[in-house]
C-alpha cells in the first residue's frame, strides 16, 4: 500500500536532511537549546507554494541541488572510468529518475489546490507506469560496482577490486580520501530546528488551528504530519481527493506554513551564531568536494 510520503520525507520538504546524531568534528549537538526561549520572529511570510519555504538560513552550509548535480555527475563519470578499467567496458550508470521537484505536501500542509485535485497526496512520478521487468546485474558487475564478494556473502572482495568497488573508489576521490562523516553539523542543527519548531507555541496554535479546521471540514487529523500515516493506496481516490484539498484549504487558512518557517528561520540564525566555526569548517570541505567535482568534469570534456 502505498502512503502520502514519509513522515521524514515531509520534515525533508521544510528543512532539508533530517537525521541525528554527532557532528562531523565530534561535537554533540543537544536536543534542545541551551537557555533559549523561543526565539523573536519580525515577520511572517505568506507562502503560496513549498518552493517559497525551502530558503532556511541553515541551507548555505549544505550543497545546493546545482552543487549536488555537479558532484553526483563526478561521481558518475569516476565511477565509469573504474568500470571500465576493471573490464566491463559497456558499464554505465542507471538512468537518472523524473527530473522537476512538484509542490508536495509538507510537514507543515499542502498549499497547491491543482495538484490536489489531481493527484491526492501522492507523487505525481508514482503514478507512473513501471517497467515490465528490470534486467539482473552480473554478479562479477555487481562485484566491481560494490565491492562485495557476493550478493549474499557480505564480505569484501579483495584482489583488484578497490575498497568499497567502484563506487567507494569514486566517492572517495571525490571527498579527497577523507572519510564520509555518519551526520554532519548541519543535520543535526536541521533536526534540533525541526523538533524546536514543531514544540513552539505558535506553530502548536497553528497546528491546533489547522486541525480544528479539518475537523469542520469533516476529516480527523490532529496534524499534517498524521496524514502520512495513512494508506491511501496504489491509485488516487475521491476520499484522497477531498482529503488532499481539505488539507491545502486548511493550510492556506491558517499560514501553518508561513508561521513554522518563520520560527524556524529564527531557530537556525540563533543555532548558526552558536556553532558557525563548525558550520563554516564543514562549508568549506562542500566546497573543496566541489571543487574535485568541477576539475573531474572538465576532465571528462564537461
Amino acid at each position: 500500500m502505498a502512503r502520502r510520503l514519509s513522515t521524514a520525507f515531509l520534515a525533508a520538504a521544510v528543512c532539508a536532511a533530517v537525521l541525528t546524531g554527532c557532528s562531523s568534528s565530534g561535537t554533540r549537538h543537544p536536543d534542545t537549546a541551551q537557555g533559549q526561549g523561543e526565539p523573536i520572529v519580525s515577520a511572517t511570510p505568506v507562502p503560496t507554494s513549498a518552493a517559497d519555504i525551502q530558503a532556511l538560513p541553515l541551507r548555505v552550509f549544505a550543497p545546493s541541488d546545482q552543487e549536488a548535480q555537479t558532484i553526483s555527475r563526478a561521481t558518475v563519470l569516476l565511477e565509469a572510468d573504474c568500470m571500465h578499467r576493471l573490464g566491463f567496458a559497456d558499464w554505465s550508470a542507471p538512468a537518472a529518475g523524473p527530473g522537476g521537484q512538484t509542490d508536495l505536501p509538507t510537514a507543515f500542509g499542502f498549499l497547491d489546490d491543482s495538484q490536489a485535485a489531481q493527484f491526492g497526496f501522492h507523487s505525481p512520478d508514482s503514478l507512473k507506469p513501471r517497467p515490465a521487468s528490470a534486467q539482473k546485474m552480473d554478479p562479477a558487475e555487481f562485484t566491481a560496482e560494490t565491492g562485495l564478494a557476493s550478493m549474499t556473502a557480505r564480505k569484501p572482495a579483495g584482489g583488484a577490486i578497490p575498497d568499497g568497488g567502484c563506487e567507494g573508489e569514486a566517492r572517495r576521490q571525490i571527498d579527497g580520501g577523507a572519510q564520509p562523516a555518519r551526520s554532519t553539523g548541519y543535520e543535526s542543527l536541521s533536526d534540533q530546528s525541526l523538533k524546536r519548531t514543531q514544540a513552539d507555541d505558535r506553530v502548536a496554535a497553528g497546528i491546533k488551528d489547522w486541525s480544528s479546521c479539518m475537523r469542520q471540514k469533516g476529516f480527523v487529523y490532529s496534524n499534517p504530519q498524521s496524514l502520512a500515516t495513512e494508506s491511501w493506496g496504489n491509485s488516487v481516490t475521491p476520499r484522497e481527493i477531498d482529503t488532499a484539498r481539505a488539507d491545502v484549504a486548511c493550510t492556506r487558512q491558517t499560514n501553518l506554513p508561513g508561521i513554522a518557517f518563520a520560527v524556524q528561520g529564527a531557530i537556525q540564525q540563533q543555532l548558526i551564531t552558536q556553532y558557525r566555526d563548525e558550520l563554516t569548517a564543514e562549508r568549506a570541505a562542500v566546497d573543496a568536494r566541489i571543487g574535485r567535482a568541477a576539475q573531474v568534469l572538465k576532465e571528462h570534456g564537461q
